[in-house]
């Protein structure tokens, strides 16, 4: 099965839109970006969680960072 580039894309804006509301998260509660506490790999494996959870990407970030800072 090959990728579309569209789906490539959207791929790409979702991950960067992830990865922004993450960091959007960690600054609001620590006034830090998401990588002062996890490396890419660590982000990178939550974005592949996200992928495959239900809950939006606001409400999955915050419980990202609430279960980061515990």
């Amino acid at each position: 099965m090959e990728t579309s580039s569209n789906e490539i894309k959207e791929l790409t804006t979702t991950r960067t839109l992830f990865v922004e509301t993450l960091s959007q998260q960690f600054i609001a509660l620590t006034g830090c970006g998401v990588y002062v506490y996890l490396n890419p790999v660590d982000v990178n494996g939550l974005f592949n969680q996200f992928l495959s959870d239900t809950l939006s990407i606001n409400t999955f970030a915050r419980q990202c960072v609430k279960n980061v800072l515990e």
